[in-house]
C-alpha cells in the first residue's frame, strides 16, 4: 500500500484492522498520521458533547402562554446557535492544529493544473528514490481502466507507476525520465476545461484533452514539456 492509498483509508475509516494496513503503520510517518487523525475525531467529538439546558423540556412542554412560549422559542433559539457557533469555533481551533494541506486532495473546484502540481510537490520525497523499472507492458495495464494504451514502446525510462485519487476523479500517476530531470505524467478520468502549455510555481507543463480524459504533463522549468508530448501523444490511442 502505497503512501497516499493508506492516507485516503485513514481519512474513510481509521479504525480498520487488516494485514495490509498494520504494514503501512510499521511507518513513523503513517502512524503519525493515524494518531493526527485520531486525535481530531476525539476532539470534534467532545466538541460536540452539549448538555441539554436544564428544565428545557418542561419550559416546551408547559408553558401555555403565547408571551411565554414566543420567550421560550427565541430563548430556546438562541442557545441553539450559540451551541453552533461554540461547535464550529471549536472545530476551527482543532482543524487548524493539523497541516491538512498535505493531507488532503484540493477540492473540485481547483484547476487539473493546481491539482497536478500539489501531487508533483507533496510526493517529491516519497517518490525520489524509487526506480520500480516499470515496463510497457504494466503501464497499459494500468491504462486499462482509462481505456486507453501506448501502440509502442514508452520512450522514456519509467521510475513509478500508480493510479491515485485527482481531485474527484481517478488518474494513471507515472514518473519518468526527462531531458533534463523527473517529469510526471497524469492522465485524468475528466475532461479538462482548459488546454495548453503552463508555467506555475517554478515548474513547466501541459495539459492536453483526449476524448473525455486529461492528460497533463509536469517537469522542471528547463524542460521541453512540448517535445515529450509530441513523442507520447502520437503513441497514445483508445482501446479497442
Amino acid at each position: 500500500m502505497d503512501d497516499l492509498e493508506f492516507r485516503r483509508r485513514v481519512m474513510s475509516e481509521p479504525k480498520q484492522k487488516n494485514s495490509e494496513y498494520a504494514d503501512a503503520l510499521t511507518k513513523e510517518a503513517n502512524q503519525k498520521f493515524l494518531d493526527d487523525v485520531l486525535k481530531l475525531d476525539a476532539q470534534i467529538t467532545d466538541a460536540m458533547k452539549v448538555d441539554v439546558p436544564e428544565g428545557l423540556a418542561d419550559r416546551i412542554l408547559f408553558n401555555q402562554s403565547s408571551h411565554a412560549d414566543n420567550v421560550t422559542t427565541v430563548n430556546f433559539a438562541r442557545k441553539a446557535m450559540a451551541m453552533a457557533a461554540s461547535i464550529a469555533f471549536a472545530f476551527g481551533l482543532v482543524a487548524g492544529q493539523v497541516n491538512w494541506g498535505k493531507l488532503i486532495v484540493p477540492p473540485a473546484q481547483a484547476s487539473l493544473v493546481d491539482i497536478a502540481i500539489k501531487h508533483v510537490v507533496d510526493e517529491e520525497g516519497f517518490v525520489s528514490n524509487i526506480d520500480e523499472q516499470v515496463s510497457s507492458r504494466q503501464i497499459n495495464a494500468k491504462l486499462q481502466p482509462f481505456a486507453y494504451k501506448f501502440t509502442e514502446n514508452f520512450p522514456y525510462h519509467v521510475y513509478y507507476l500508480n493510479h491515485c485519487g485527482f481531485g474527484q476523479s481517478n488518474a494513471l500517476h507515472m514518473v519518468f525520465q526527462g531531458d533534463s530531470g523527473k517529469v510526471t505524467l497524469f492522465l485524468a478520468g475528466v475532461k479538462s476545461d482548459i488546454s495548453g502549455h503552463f508555467d506555475k510555481d517554478g515548474m513547466s507543463g501541459m495539459v492536453e484533452s483526449i476524448g473525455d480524459k486529461s492528460l497533463i504533463i509536469v517537469g522542471n522549468s528547463s524542460e521541453n514539456i512540448r517535445k515529450i508530448a509530441d513523442n507520447l501523444l502520437p503513441l497514445l490511442s483508445p482501446q479497442k
